[in-house]
């Protein structure tokens, strides 16, 4: 059997339900996620998808107590016998994909690129029916900015996140297009995330009280969105109907996942 570990948070947590679907499909077989790692998460993670992979019918949820001295034997082998693998360059090609799968028994990582995702439509529309689900009714905005800080980062380098510049270019695109109309914010702060964006900031309501579902369901029905280096930000846009979605450039983000196809790169 094949095993996918699972980490991060939601938006981490989604690449590696989507990449462990694709191996599924891959081998025609069910695939484990390992979800140890919540066990001691430093930043609290807890794992959130439980239900989502259940609905595919796909996976089964094992907990592998990495103290003990055989899964650390097990994980050497894996290792050892060239079993163990991270995200690589991404595949041109499906068969590609299917070549790793062939290669390893053990993935590690959250392969954070949609080259790696087979039946992306497939697996958006699942998403999309579980935020649905999940979030409470909301209304479409023109625009929805969203802002992840990285303030519980615990290594500095690591909370590098767009300068108020690509802010302002996007909602000056917006605008080049029809009335601005309004624009709203979500974040994991909206008050910090206020505070960054400083001029930028002019005219945009901070929506609080939400729960990351709701923020979600609200990235979708906007009409236009702005996003973050966060994975969750990527997952937002990637199931939206925005007209227009606009990404930051990597600037040697420690966080980034690779922009999607349909993404506007400033």
């Amino acid at each position: 059997m094949k095993i996918v570990r699972v980490q991060g948070g939601l938006g981490n947590q989604l690449f590696c339900l989507a990449f462990a679907r694709s191996v599924a499909l891959v081998t025609g077989a069910p695939v484990a996620l390992d979800v140890a790692s919540y066990g001691a998460d430093p930043y609290g993670h807890h794992f959130l998808l439980a239900e989502l992979a259940r609905d595919f019918g796909l996976f089964e949820v094992v907990r592998r107590p990495w103290r003990s001295s055989k899964p650390r034997r097990l994980l050497g082998r894996l290792i050892r016998t060239g079993g163990f693998v991270v995200e690589g360059a991404a595949p041109a090609h499906p068969s590609a994909i299917e070549a790793l799968v062939r290669r390893g028994v053990y993935f590690d990582g959250y392969w954070q690129n949609e080259a790696f995702i087979l039946d992306m439509e497939g697996f958006r529309h699942a998403l999309r029916r579980e935020i649905a689900r999940r979030a409470a009714p909301t209304v479409a905005h023109a625009t929805v900015i969203h802002y992840r800080t990285y303030k519980e980062e615990r290594l500095p380098w690591a909370r590098g996140t767009p300068s108020p510049n690509f802010f302002r270019q996007a909602l000056d695109r917006i605008a080049e297009g029809a009335p601005r109309g309004d624009i709203c914010l979500v974040s994991d702060d909206p008050d910090l995330a206020l505070e960054r964006l400083g001029d930028s900031a002019a005219g945009v309501d901070a929506l609080r009280g939400g729960t990351p579902w709701d923020d979600l369901a609200r990235m979708i029905a906007a009409r236009n969105l702005i996003l973050t280096n966060s994975s969750f930000s990527w997952w937002g846009g990637v199931c939206a109907d925005a007209a227009r979605i606009y990404y930051p450039a990597n600037h040697s983000f420690a966080h980034y996942p690779w922009p999607a196809a349909r993404f506007i790169t400033i």
